[in-house]
């Protein structure tokens, strides 16, 4: 061997072993906290540290990502070595958001087609079954037992998911006949676990086809009303209607639908044995973050997400329990969309009401656009787009419905006051003469008081521009003065939520590595490859973090009465909004909102929400806690610790790592770590550094957000070459002027109301002293820029 190959190989052999002892370093827990909260959890010693250093740049020509971003990493036998992020520790990627990396593709594509008669025998199977459903649920309306009662707590809880579109229902047929097809196919060895796991079955056609969005040849300037048509190659991406996406593949029991059992191969708890034993009532006040932050939450997480449960086809509400939730109905007069809670006859609540049942109905399914069959994938009711769809509406016909001449919204004029429109339907508690009910975009505005208020302040903002906007345009016809003004304020829904609202929730370096921070001029983060929407974890349980903050109590201030007017227990005010005909009423729920602190992210929640939910006359409500943890089996959530993999935290192996009253809490109903339910799990951490909650939901929520804003052609922030309705600089400028101080000022009824906190989420702490409307430390957006 020549000496100039000795020193070719010797280079090979170095670049060879410095390559692959990259690639051989261990994910680590680069940025995550012990297990904690309230229960004093010990330090799990989580910081395991690798014997390799992390890359400064991935191999193969990987990306350094966030774990979270990368699902393929946790896969058995996956190779992704650590790599640097600006402010943390990230893994190389090397697949994307897929699943599964080359190999597993080649091995797919290598394996022989599906008989084309099997295909056929699974279309009339599905078809046969989905009429055999659809016959039994039809003979289930002549039934009095399959119908929840008006009176009952359950009937609210249809409300909050009830929908009125009937494109709903025929997309929602179309998953059962795909959802029945995977499941013949599946049982005839045509689809290994593998392939409904990793997403591999679109070699295989579906029974149902929903068509693609038709879409015009050149962008419309303005969002479209549905979320669809944003992706030029992917035109139902984001679009209402379309299914949940999944960081991880689902754990359903049977690979297709049916409800996670344990590790062990038993049923899980029952969700009410686990609320009962691990989320208790407290009271944990925020030191800094008032209620006012956590209901603009809830404004934002019904703007993205609206679960769709099945209902009977004539629309009534399907019920699962017999004698108003004395027993569970028998299996067989059931709906099939039925998931009943079982409760303990000695409940240490419901036992004294005789109830050992709480109604749970499944979430409606939706088609893939792709044609293929699968495992089941929830319906999104709304866009999953911060478009405001549940002030304009998530269809044309319910946006026209929405909007008064002049490119208003539709108002009730209450002496002199704008207050949302009343609506026709019977959706509140209170349903005698003058009292209250109002229309919204999604129907659920009344869901409670606190958030009827927010939506009569983003009416009143969409109203004051249009009225300005008008004035200074008045060659504009009432469509350009309605789509400009709401182009607008959904560009300062937007910037308060990146500006204001997560920084408090995520903390900076979580903002700023997962790049969510608001840019000096346009951003530049846009990435056609980006599916925007909501995954499933989010949806069900990171984004659910909202319902340990809640206060038992609203706070009715009066500064003019220099304190505490009433306090109303939240159960009185929910679908019961007529308080809001009181003329001071609502600044001083305002007021209230932005002075009470919000209770801090833990695995406490009020009774309020726990026990008596949505009890109109009732002396007991829903287990809201309940409901979350039955809504993640529903759609296949994975366990609490396959997050802490997928984020980088190490799994717990042992209830004992815990201390002893976490431990003896989650081992009173969990068999193994391996059960417990993602919702739970995460409100047990400790908040990251600068935010409220924990790093798996921190990660699962930054990631969630990134993609809205990198898969948003119509996010605020994009330029002319991205957005087809981007703002000039001088006019973005403007809008990043605006702060949620400043849309209260400007909306609120001005009579107890003249005075905010230039941070409108933070309690009136040292530097955040509440300073007058027209203060400079309060910016107004100057319209004239939109002059055109």
């Amino acid at each position: 061997m020549t000496l100039m190959k000795l020193v070719i190989s010797f280079v090979k052999f170095n670049f060879i072993f410095i390559a692959l002892s990259c690639i051989r370093s261990i994910v680590s827990e680069p940025y995550g906290t012990s297990l904690g909260g309230h229960y004093g959890v010990n330090d799990l010693n989580e910081h395991v540290h690798s014997t390799e250093a992390p890359c400064d740049v991935c191999p193969r020509h990987g990306v350094c990502v966030p774990p979270v971003q990368c699902p393929a990493h946790v896969r058995p036998g996956a190779r992704n070595p650590r790599c640097h992020l600006e402010t943390q520790i990230g893994v190389c990627c090397f697949t994307g958001v897929s699943h599964a990396g080359k190999y597993w593709h080649r091995k797919r594509s290598n394996r022989a087609s599906i008989n084309v008669e099997d295909v056929k025998a699974a279309h009339n199977q599905s078809r046969r079954k989905l009429q055999m459903w659809l016959l039994r649920a039809e003979g289930l309306q002549k039934e009095p037992y399959a119908v929840v009662n008006v009176t009952s707590p359950s009937y609210g809880h249809h409300l909050s998911l009830v929908t009125y579109d009937e494109r709903a229902q025929r997309l929602g047929r179309g998953a059962l006949l795909n959802l029945f097809a995977a499941q013949e196919l599946k049982s005839r060895q045509a689809l290994t676990d593998d392939e409904l796991a990793l997403r591999f079955t679109d070699h295989t056609d579906g029974p149902y086809c929903p068509p693609n969005p038709p879409c015009p040849e050149v962008p419309s300037k303005y969002r479209s009303v549905d979320g669809n048509c944003n992706n030029k190659d992917n035109p139902s991406w984001g679009g209402t209607h379309t299914g949940y996406g999944r960081l991880l593949a689902p754990s359903y029991s049977d690979g297709v639908w049916a409800i996670r059992i344990s590790a062990s191969g038993e049923p899980l708890p029952s969700a009410r044995a686990v609320s009962t034993a691990l989320i208790l009532d407290g009271n944990h006040p925020s030191s800094n973050h008032n209620l006012l932050f956590m209901q603009f939450g809830q404004f934002v997480a019904h703007d993205i997400s609206t679960g769709v449960v099945y209902t009977l086809a004539n629309g009534k509400p399907i019920s699962c329990c017999d004698g108003n939730g004395e027993a569970v109905l028998p299996p067989e007069m059931q709906h099939w969309a039925c998931a009943p809670i079982v409760l303990d006859e000695d409940d240490v609540f419901y036992g004294q009401f005789k109830q050992r049942c709480i109604n749970f109905v499944r979430t409606q399914l939706a088609p893939d656009f792709d044609c293929s069959v699968g495992y089941a994938t929830q319906m999104n009711g709304a866009s999953h787009y911060p478009d405001l769809s549940h002030l304009y509406g998530s269809s044309v016909e319910k946006m026209s419905q929405l909007r008064a001449p002049g490119g208003l919204l539709a108002v009730f004029n209450d002496y002199g006051r704008e207050l949302p429109p009343l609506t026709h339907r019977k959706e509140c508690l209170n349903v005698h003469d003058g009292a209250a009910c109002f229309e919204s975009g999604d129907n659920h505005g009344n869901q409670v008081i606190s958030l009827t208020v927010l939506h009569t302040i983003w009416t009143r903002e969409h109203n004051k521009i249009a009225r300005a906007l008008s004035a200074l345009n008045p060659g504009w016809d009432e469509d350009t003065v309605f789509m400009e003004t709401r182009r607008i304020v959904l560009a300062e829904f937007q910037h308060i939520i990146y500006n204001e609202w997560l920084p408090l929730l995520l903390g900076s370096k979580i903002m700023q590595m997962y790049g969510l921070t608001p840019s000096a001029g346009y951003a530049l983060a846009y990435d056609p490859e980006t599916n925007p929407s909501l995954s499933g974890e989010f949806a069900t349980a990171a984004m659910r973090f909202g319902h340990s903050v809640v206060d038992s109590q609203l706070t009715v201030l009066s500064r003019q009465r220099k304190g505490v007017y009433e306090s109303i227990s939240l159960p009185e005010v929910m679908f019961q909004p007529s308080r809001l005909r009181i003329k001071p009423f609502l600044d001083r729920l305002l007021l209230g909102l932005m002075w009470r602190p919000m209770q801090s992210v833990d695995p406490f929640v009020t009774e309020a929400l726990s026990r008596y939910m949505f009890h109109g006359g009732n002396p007991y409500g829903l287990d809201l806690a309940a409901i979350n943890v039955q809504r993640g089996r529903d759609y296949g959530i994975r366990s609490y610790n396959d997050y802490r993999k997928l984020v980088g935290l190490q799994p717990l192996a042992d209830f004992h790592q815990l201390a002893p009253s976490a431990a003896r809490r989650l081992s009173s109903v969990y068999a193994s770590p391996d059960d417990i339910d993602l919702w739970v799990g995460g409100l047990l951490e400790e908040p990251v550094e600068g935010g409220i909650i924990g790093t798996t939901f921190a990660n699962i929520i930054a990631d969630q957000f990134t993609k809205l804003k990198r898969g948003d052609r119509y996010y605020y922030e994009y330029g002319p070459d991205v957005n087809p309705g981007a703002f000039t600089p001088s006019q973005l400028a403007e809008i990043k002027k605006v702060t949620l101080s400043r849309i209260l000022c400007d909306n609120s009824d001005g009579i107890e109301i003249s005075a905010a906190s230039p941070n409108a989420f933070f309690r009136s702490v040292p530097g955040n002293e509440p300073v007058p409307c027209d203060s400079p430390l309060i910016a107004a957006m100057d319209l004239s820029k939109f002059k055109e």
